[in-house]
């Protein structure tokens, strides 16, 4: 999901200490790490659900789903915590509410109270607790704040990697409902991540971006970006609720299966990490941009089928997935800098939030009422490719429309080939929403106050 901004008012903002900020950093690193490792377990918790409890995958689905749903929601109608309370109140609250959830797991004897608990109030505390833990640190950091957040969002590849395997081996020696009991005490650490969330004096200069303003609806740019997270959404849903199941299906066993949401999680981080630290021209050259969403998109819908024929196979798909999945969400938080400002995006993050709650949603309930009718798994995934292949494709042809938008400009200016490339080879570029800006930074006038944005991230 797209994190929301912190501003800065105009005025310098005091240094906080150090160490103290770094220590912020591996707060936020855990947080993202149990909110994301227990999140992205749906396909395992899937499998347990369905089993226990006798139901369709339609039925068992919306748990996951209402927990996508709302973890992705509640940072947008529980924003006025952090902005009243901070950073820490959130956070513990999250802890609190979200461990009560899982803990309440344990007590389930109809699937419709797993909604309850595991969907609707675990996904309210991690709704709490997700969001701010990268608005802390964005006021911790003023320089080397892009390195701080590579850490922070290098904690979802983690727990993507990690929780999947904890999980296994505590459903050996724990079975299910003490699994769910460890689980609580595990993100009953959120709260301790929040206690070193301390709030710093400069905190009231602080003030967070408008999320619902109807002015980024202005442009067919900030739609086209929220139908692309629509899609993605819905599509990356259905491939980590089914994954372990469609493996299963083809022979594997739970504890190899189980180990695909594992391989995910290695090459999204490996993903992250690569195009982080090459920087965002990795992601923004026209070749790249052109090349691995549409491209990789395209084999993993084609020949998904025949990958999951046999185990080896089943993990080339899940290393697939992960690799692209992680170069997308880097790819899309450079092209919606590059294509709307970060002004836009934070003003907006709202809509965006909300269409991506929407496709995670939808995404379980839907695909589980087509393996009602098919009864193969080969068409859920045939489904999920095409919606990211959909997203990809809608965000290359605005990326190529900016491309064509320089191109133009360069030669209506006279420039040569050796000049454009330097120019594309800059970071900061003129959003393409706000042409007729030419300043790098764009101040906008909210409630009186003049505020510069600084930064947008997305941590899907």
């Amino acid at each position: 999901m797209f994190v929301v901004t912190s501003a800065k008012s105009s005025m310098p903002m005091e240094n906080p200490d150090g160490c103290w900020g770094w220590l912020v950093v591996v707060a936020a690193f855990f947080t993202q790490f149990i909110v994301c490792g227990i999140t992205y377990s749906l396909g395992v918790f899937h499998v347990i659900f369905k089993d226990i409890f006798y139901e369709s995958h339609f039925d068992t689905s919306w748990i996951g789903s209402v927990l996508l749903y709302v973890t992705a929601l509640s940072s947008i109608m529980f924003r006025f915590v952090t902005s009243n309370w901070g950073c820490r109140v959130s956070i513990i609250l999250g802890g609190v509410l979200a461990s009560a959830g899982l803990a309440l797991c344990m007590l389930a004897q109809e699937i419709y109270q797993l909604y309850l608990s595991f969907g609707l109030l675990t996904g309210l505390g991690f709704g709490l607790a997700c969001s701010p833990s990268i608005v802390a640190v964005e006021r911790y950091f003023i320089h080397g704040r892009f390195q701080a957040l590579s850490v922070v969002v290098a904690g979802i590849g983690a727990g993507i990697i990690t929780f999947p395997l904890l999980i296994r081996h505590l459903l050996v020696h724990f079975a299910w409902r003490g699994t769910m009991l460890i689980l609580a005490g595990i993100a009953l650490n959120l709260c301790v991540c929040g206690m070193i969330m301390k709030p710093l004096k400069s905190d009231k200069e602080i003030k967070l971006m408008p999320m619902l303003s109807c002015f980024a609806l202005r442009h067919p740019l900030f739609h086209g970006m929220c139908f692309a997270n629509l899609f993605w959404s819905f599509g990356s849903t259905v491939i980590y609720m089914y994954l372990p199941s469609y493996a299963m299906s083809r022979g594997s066993s739970f504890e190899a299966a189980v180990f695909l949401v594992s391989c995910v999680g290695i090459a999204s981080f490996a993903s992250r990490m690569i195009f982080a630290f090459m920087g965002p021209n990795s992601t923004l050259d026209e070749v790249t941009s052109a090349l691995c969403p549409v491209g990789l998109g395209v084999v993993i819908t084609g020949i998904s089928p025949l990958l999951f024929k046999d185990y080896t196979g089943q993990i080339g798909y899940a290393l697939l997935f992960g690799f692209y999945s992680g170069f997308w969400t880097t790819f899309l938080s450079q092209v919606s800098r590059e294509l709307l400002g970060p002004e836009y995006i934070a003003m907006g993050n709202g809509y965006l939030s909300f269409m991506i709650a929407l496709g995670a949603l939808t995404g379980g309930p839907l695909t589980g009422l087509l393996l009602q009718h098919e009864n193969d798994f080969k068409y859920a995934f045939y489904l999920a490719g095409a919606c990211l292949l959909w997203s990809s494709i809608v965000m290359v042809l605005f990326k190529l429309k900016r491309c064509a938008a320089r191109l133009d400009s360069a030669m209506y200016s006279g420039e040569d080939s050796d000049s454009l490339r330097k120019s594309a080879a800059k970071e900061q570029k003129v959003p393409l929403i706000l042409d007729e800006i030419s300043s790098k930074e764009v101040k906008l006038t909210i409630s009186g106050k003049d505020i510069i944005v600084d930064n947008v991230i997305t941590c899907v």
